[in-house]
């Protein structure tokens, strides 16, 4: 599974022509990556044909959220829901850096059927291998995307191997900083089956179907 982000809705159609299994639909990628507009999540689902995860992170001050940063996250996942996307992406933790088990009962009970994912707020936790359990012990957490707890996925593969290997009712999505040409060594050292991809697969600011079509044939070795 390719997973590929997209901040418009020429991007989200070129992902899907060039081979995306998914898109990551986010806006603001110079902050992470913030929730996209109304508007933009109505275009781009009208406008492709494969499952959309939406973003839903109100800002980027960090990962610790107010009561009205929570409200403003349960409205959007709604609106989200009603629009008809496949999934969800978001993460909140407490101030002491746990998994906020709490807002994410919350979260569970507005996704209805959204996939969700568990962003890298996780890689902001206190201890990542803790937090991966507590994300195992809520079976409507379908994955976590995850750079390992480090700047790129391919630094932190070691602990995303250990993700991988320790939560096997997960799906762990590695993403951040990842290229074509070390893929294949992200893959075998983590044994992941899914990636998480932006700039690998751009060439002068456009999706490269070829880099889209090399990372599949990894995947799917």
């Amino acid at each position: 599974m390719l997973e590929i982000i997209a901040a418009t809705v020429e991007e989200a159609t070129a992902a899907e022509r060039a081979g995306a299994d998914r898109l990551e639909l986010v806006s603001a990628l110079s902050e992470g990556g913030l929730t996209p507009s109304y508007g933009l999540i109505r275009q781009v689902l009208s406008s492709v044909e494969i499952p959309v995860h939406v973003l839903v992170r109100p800002h980027s001050k960090s990962f610790v959220y107010s009561k009205a940063d929570q409200e403003t996250i349960i409205t959007d996942i709604d609106l989200i829901r009603e629009l008809g996307a496949a999934g969800i992406v978001v993460g909140s933790l407490t101030a002491d850096g746990r998994v906020d088990e709490g807002f994410l009962g919350r979260i569970i009970k507005h996704k209805g059927d959204l996939s969700l994912t568990f962003h890298r707020a996780i890689d902001s936790s206190r201890d990542i291998l803790e937090a991966a359990e507590v994300l195992a012990d809520f079976p409507e957490v379908d994955r976590i995307l995850t750079s390992g707890g480090h700047a790129t996925a391919l630094e932190g593969q070691g602990v995303i191997a250990q993700l991988i290997e320790q939560n096997p009712d997960l799906i762990v999505l590695p993403g951040s900083g990842i290229t074509v040409e070390r893929a294949e060594e992200l893959l075998k050292a983590t044994q992941a089956t899914e990636l998480h991809v932006g700039s690998a697969v751009l060439v002068d600011g456009q999706v490269d179907p070829e880099k889209v079509k090399a990372l599949k044939q990894l995947l799917a070795r």
